[in-house]
């Protein structure tokens, strides 16, 4: 019996042993994991927010020759110039962060993977989707920022930028005008002149396509034209010298044809300041109302812009998803046992975003044209990218 006894509590105190030498084993491992996990995430951060800086700054000079042509031709203030900078750089955030976030993932795991990091942690025990997690929790909190800034912040900063350009004009009314070029966005009109002089205001040889009047659009032809405007007036006049006025009335099988000497166009700034009273641009819709639009496009039997608006509301869920299916991409390709990875992180980065972007605009394309519903043509380019970067991650951890 104490026999029995005695060889019953060597067993219990060396379970016990084990027991303790388990845990401890156990609390190490997971004190290293989160030191590795919190290793990785600050990682993440600061080439985040350089190619976020780097993509930005590239965006806004391709518009900088723009802004600067304000200053000197137009002698806008700087003031103005940088609240349009502004809500430019709000604009181009939706492009830019899924790009850094790429970039960033794509040169962590490329330098973590060449200075054979990601060996010494799979030797550890650390496999390729638990190193993910880190990557991940990232990628989420960008998508749910990307998220409201695409459904939210976007709209608020298209809106404004519109504004200030309205008041811009008000006072500098050749802003926007381009000698040669069909100036589509002209105070609600369309718009072309040979000759522009911003000093003078004065046009030379003008063509003007009025469709404010939905049922009596009119086509203007003439020699010469004056802009009068001034900040005292709430609007802007354009005056026409010597051309004639083409219109052809709703249900008429004639073309009416009235030459003038002198023809003045209210441009109804103060109408137009006002958003609620034009044709809203699918930029400048809040998410509530992008059903309401569509279904007065359709109800108007304006099927195109239904499926121009319907292919932007689902374009505000998909560029902020594909934050994710980047991050998971950047790994996959990170992880490779090869220096070029981390040596071209950037060359890497265009040239994916650059054949999503390509994918991506042709999947508008054909939403527009209702060959594929909006709500399955504008997930396209994500699906082929998500199974591509599922197909690498998988392969990564099996090695």
């Amino acid at each position: 019996m104490y026999s029995f006894i005695y060889y019953k509590r060597k067993m219990l105190k060396n379970q016990c042993l084990d027991g303790l030498r388990c845990f401890s084993v156990n609390f190490k491992y997971t004190v290293h994991k989160t030191i590795i996990f919190r290793y990785l995430f600050r990682e993440l951060i600061t080439p985040f927010f350089l190619g976020l800086s780097v993509f930005i700054f590239i965006l806004i000079m391709s518009q900088i020759l723009r802004l600067n042509e304000l200053i000197i031709v137009y002698g806008v203030g700087i003031g103005t110039v940088l609240r349009l900078m502004f809500y430019l750089l709000i604009g181009f955030l939706a492009i830019s962060i899924p790009i850094a976030l790429l970039f960033s993932v794509l040169m962590v795991f490329g330098r973590l993977s060449s200075d054979s990091e990601i060996t010494a942690l799979k030797a550890s025990g650390f496999s390729i989707l638990q190193l993910a997690m880190p990557v991940l929790l990232f990628s989420v909190i960008v998508f749910i920022f990307c998220l409201y800034l695409t459904l939210y912040l976007e709209p608020w900063g298209g809106i404004n930028y519109r504004r200030v350009i309205f008041e811009i004009g008000q006072s500098k009314a050749t802003v926007g005008i381009k000698e040669g070029v069909f100036n589509d966005d002209f105070f609600g009109l369309v718009l072309y002149t040979d000759k522009l002089n911003p000093k003078e205001k004065t046009l030379e040889h003008v063509f003007l396509y009025d469709k404010r009047d939905k049922e009596k659009p009119i086509a203007v032809v003439a020699e010469k034209g004056a802009l009068i405007s001034s900040p005292d007036l709430p609007n802007i006049f354009l005056v026409l010298s010597k051309g004639n006025i083409h219109s052809t009335p709703q249900n008429a099988d004639s073309i009416q044809k009235i030459s003038f000497d002198r023809y003045t166009i209210n441009l109804a700034l103060s109408a137009m300041m006002r958003v609620d009273t034009r044709e809203k641009r699918g930029s400048e819709l809040f998410i509530e109302g992008f059903q309401q639009e569509i279904a007065k496009a359709k109800k108007e039997k304006k099927f195109a812009r239904a499926r121009m608006l319907e292919s932007e509301y689902y374009k505000k869920y998909s560029v902020a998803f594909v934050n994710i299916i980047f991050a998971v991409l950047g790994i996959a390709l990170g992880i490779r046992p090869t220096r070029a990875v981390k040596s071209f992180s950037f060359v890497f980065t265009l040239l994916l975003v650059g054949v999503y972007w390509l994918l991506y605009m042709n999947a508008q394309r054909v939403a527009v044209l209702g060959t594929l519903p909006a709500s399955v043509s504008m997930w396209v380019p994500n699906i082929l990218y998500a199974a591509i970067a599922g197909y690498l991650i998988f392969r990564a951890n099996r090695r």
